[in-house]
This record gives structure tokens, sequence and C-alpha cells, in this order.
């Protein structure tokens, strides 16, 4: 059958055994096949297509490039990346050539296939390695997710690249903190970090945090108490921002061999406060019953005089708080568990808590809800209309209870400096591996 008619094949419901008939003919295929792909009308469904080419493999991976390098969309251009990256090649050597082609795309679609690879792409790391320094931003961030896909075989190749000369020595260290940490550097790189450390801590100014998990907030700046209450151990002086990126890193990419709960963000005392990000507590529980967060509250106040913990949710709805003072349980509330709260604090007062809804039955009568802005107008418009106050959130709470992290700045009164210290699973596992701001 003709290699038109097989296409042709490929938008009804014999589009496998068509797509199998393709495959079987081969290189003479992969350009027809590629037009009906790189057309956003064809019928044919472009995953089908993107297969096929997948299947007939090296062919196609010619083809494919020069599609992406001149590819008029962005859709096509995703398309062609989709069908290169799951080419049917053995050897990954043939992808090689392609790092150094003119187009970032191009370079960052074939890194990403040695990306897939994992350890088996390590003998093409030197290859790989000389990208850590392309012009493009993408490109360079893929190189880094690469190799932390690679894993540490390529750390002495890394190493050699610190001990040479260029600027691409500076990417290296980040690659090396990605793949490994702090245990991957060399005394002379954890000297250059912590000097740099160091000259930051001098004149750094409080910056607002993203906020998604948990933390504690107790009223004292004597940060070897804290230390000693929640268990934690070889603090290592860091800047703000860099305590900030470790919470933020480990909450959202570590994974597995306890990457989330190793080390903990204490930061130097903010307007009286001490803040504590992260799970400084090895009951590794998913979801903490709220009893054993209430009685760590208990427990830290009747050190402190008083300890706050509070959650909010960066993906949802999710916020919480709890209060306790001189060993007494005084507020806890959980937007998603209401009927659990207990007790009330001043600190909500003139809000409304988060799962009360406020607003009358009729209030978005004539709304569609897919229209965001429409909605959005109605909903401020009767909000004012009725004076219904704003939601409570953990944040609003600690604005006027202890400390907002979301509103750091240059009136927070800042003693002393922050800290990353180790749980007692980082005391096992070390530090996790990612590279940090500083």
């Amino acid at each position: 059958m003709e290699i038109q008619a097989l296409i042709d094949q490929l938008a009804g419901p014999g589009h496998k055994a068509a797509g199998d008939a393709l495959v079987a003919v081969g290189e003479p295929a992969v350009r027809p096949v590629l037009a009906v792909l790189c057309d956003e009308d064809s019928p044919v469904d472009w995953v089908t297509s993107a297969t096929v080419l997948r299947r007939i493999g090296l062919p196609a991976l010619a083809p494919l490039v020069e599609a992406m390098a001149s590819a008029p969309t962005g859709e096509v251009a995703r398309r062609c990346g989709w069908a290169h990256c799951g080419l049917e090649i053995a050897d990954l050597a043939a992808f090689v050539p392609d790092l150094s082609h003119p187009s970032p795309e191009v370079r960052a679609n074939t890194v990403y296939v040695l990306q897939l690879k994992g350890e088996a792409a390590l003998p093409h790391a030197p290859s790989l390695l000389a990208l850590l320094d392309d012009p493009d931003d993408d490109v360079r961030q893929r190189v880094i997710w690469a190799i932390e896909g690679i894993g540490p075989g390529v750390i002495p190749f890394l190493r050699e690249i610190r001990s040479s000369r260029g600027t691409v020595r500076r990417r290296a260290l980040e690659a090396l903190a990605a793949i490994g940490g702090p245990s991957a550097l060399d005394d002379r790189d954890l000297a250059l970090i912590r000097r740099l450390i160091r000259v930051k801590l001098a004149t750094e100014t409080p910056e607002p945090m993203h906020l998604c998990g948990t933390w504690y907030a107790v009223p004292t700046g004597d940060r070897d108490a804290v230390l000693d209450a929640f268990g934690l151990s070889e603090p290592e002086p860091v800047t703000m921002r860099l305590g900030a990126s470790a919470w933020n890193h480990d909450h959202h990419v570590s994974r597995g061999d306890h990457g989330p709960c190793r080390r903990v963000y204490v930061t130097p005392s903010l307007d009286g406060w001490t803040l504590v990000f992260g799970d400084p507590f090895p009951d590794h529980e998913d979801d903490i019953d709220p009893s054993v967060i209430q009685e760590r509250c208990r427990a830290l106040s009747r050190r402190f005089g008083a300890a706050h913990w509070y959650g909010a949710s960066c993906g949802d709805e999710w916020t919480a708080w709890c209060v306790a003072e001189g060993g007494d349980l005084v507020r806890y509330y959980d937007v998603f568990e209401p009927d659990d709260q207990i007790g009330s604090h001043p600190a909500e007062d003139g809000y409304v808590l988060p799962h009360d809804d406020a607003f009358p039955d009729d209030a978005f009568d004539g709304i569609d809800l897919h229209d965001s802005a429409g909605f959005q107008a109605r909903y401020f418009q009767v909000k004012k209309d009725l004076g219904i106050p704003d939601d409570c959130h953990a944040t609003t709470f600690a604005a006027r209870a202890s400390v907002d992290p979301s509103a750091l700045g240059p009136r927070t009164s800042v003693q002393g400096h922050a800290v990353l210290a180790l749980t007692s699973c980082g005391l096992r596992h070390g530090h996790p591996p990612g590279a940090l701001r500083i």
C-alpha cells in the first residue's frame, strides 16, 4: 500500500495497523509522517504520528531535529520535541552531535533525551557538561537536571572542571551542589561558599518568603535554646535567602531517603521571634495528627512562654495555626477540619475564618463561574456592599500574633543570623542534594 494511503488511515479506526505498516516502511515514510505531525490542522492525532516516528527510530532523528529547529509555532516545536525524546535509538551517541546544534530548542531537547536515560548517559557527560555555560538559560537549567538524573558518576568530571580555568567553573560548582549537596564539595569550595555567606550576612536585608509547608515560631532570640528544644545539631550559618531556598527546595523537590526531613531552617530573631521551618521531628507522618502538633506546642510553650505552629499551601487553600501559652493550648484551627478547632484568639478578630462562607446564596447568580474576571468583579462588589471582612489565613494571623514570613522586609528587626541545622535524619543521611540561592 502507498505511504499516503497508510497515512490517511492514521486518522481512522485502523490507525494501529497503519502505524505498524509505516514503521515497517521505515525511512521513506519519515518525511510524509513528519509533515502530518507538523500540520496543526491534520485530522491525524499528533500523538499517533509522533509515535510512528518514535518507532522508526534513527532515520527520523535528523528530520525531527530539522523540523524542531525551524518550527513555525511553539506547538509544532513541542510535538517534534516529544517525538524526538522518545526515539527508539539504542546508541545514545547518535544524539550527542546535536548538543552543539545552533538551535537552543534542539540543544535543550537533546539534553532532555540524555536526562531521561539516567546513568546510561554517563559516557556522554563531557559533551553534556560543555553546555554548562550555554548562552541559553533553559539549556543551562536542563543540563543541571540531566546531570542530577545521571547521578554521582558525573562528580569527577565536575571536579576536573572546578580545577580548570574559565567561566564554566562557577556553573560546575552549582552542578556539584545539585548532585550531592555539601558532601560533593571539596574543602576549598566549602570554604569559598562560607566566605561568601559571611560577606552577604553583613548586609543582608530580610525578604518576603514563599510559603508552602509548616513552621514554628517561639518568642526568643536564644538560638542555642531553640536548637536544643527542636533536637537540632551541626548548625551552619547561612543567609536568610539560602535558608528559605533550602526549605522550599526540600519541601518541593527532595524525594526519598528522608530528603524533606534532613535539615531545618532556623531564622535569626525577627521582631523578637525565632521561626523554625521544616520537619524537625522524626515521626515522618504525611498528615500529622492535630494532637501531636498541639502537644508539641504545649511543650515548647512551657520552655519559651509561648509557641505557635503555622501551615500554608501554595497548591490549594489549606491553612492552619496552633497557639499554646505557658503549657496550655489556646487555639487550634485547620481550614480542612473546622470541626476540630479549639479555642479562639484575638488575632482573628475582624476576619472571617476561611471555612465560613459569608456570601449570600445568590451572590453569584448570573455569573459564569468560568469567567474569572466577571466572577472577581462580582466578588469584590458584593464584599464591599455587604462589608464582608477578609478571610483569616496563617499569614494574617501570624502578622498579628507573631511574625508573618511573607511580609519580611527592611523594617523587620533582625538579631543574630540564620542557620541550617540537621535533624536526626540529617545526622544519618547528611544534607540533601540541591543547589541553593545564597
